[in-house]
């Protein structure tokens, strides 16, 4: 009776062991879903701040009196990296606090594409500013470079005899 070894007791540990598994794979998918929901609700905030830039950027070239007015304010506070014809590009570069930085330090990029169509009547400008940011975020965008944070799609008609009567 001394070296009885129970069949019991070598299920007792198979047992353990698979319980050990299961906790240890159910850990690992609770961190990978606390780890998503931080990515996302960063991913909101940088919606909010995003939206909050490029609401009040079209804000002002939508207020824009004239185009030459427009050309002004995008020329001062923009960075033209092209023009061809009708169209032209626009950037910004900012850092993770969401101000202007160099290129290289850049977080996020805020892009305004303008494009004209003369009318008889006047210039129509299609405006499109985007918002992206450089890496995508983690656990929550594995399949882009970049990511577009927030984009939005305008127009303003600039009349060519601007009479008020």
């Amino acid at each position: 009776m001394k070296n009885k070894v129970s069949i019991n007791l070598e299920l007792s540990l198979v047992e353990i062991i698979i319980s050990i598994l299961i906790f240890a794979v159910s850990g690992v998918i609770i961190l990978n879903c606390f780890a998503a929901a931080k990515f996302t609700q960063l991913k909101a905030n940088d919606m909010v701040t995003a939206g909050n830039i490029i609401q009040s950027t079209a804000e002002i070239i939508k207020s824009s009196n004239n185009i030459d007015e427009m050309n002004d304010y995008m020329d001062s506070n923009f960075n033209a990296i092209k023009s061809n014809g009708n169209n032209i590009s626009y950037i910004n570069y900012l850092s993770n606090t969401w101000t202007a930085c160099s290129e290289h330090d850049s977080e996020y990029s805020i892009m305004i594409e303008i494009s004209s169509s003369h009318r008889s009547s006047g210039i129509l400008k299609d405006i499109v500013i985007t918002a992206l940011k450089s890496k995508p975020y983690p656990f929550i965008d594995r399949e882009h470079n970049s990511t577009v944070v927030y984009k939005i799609e305008t127009k303003k008609f600039f009349p060519l005899n601007d009479v008020r009567r």
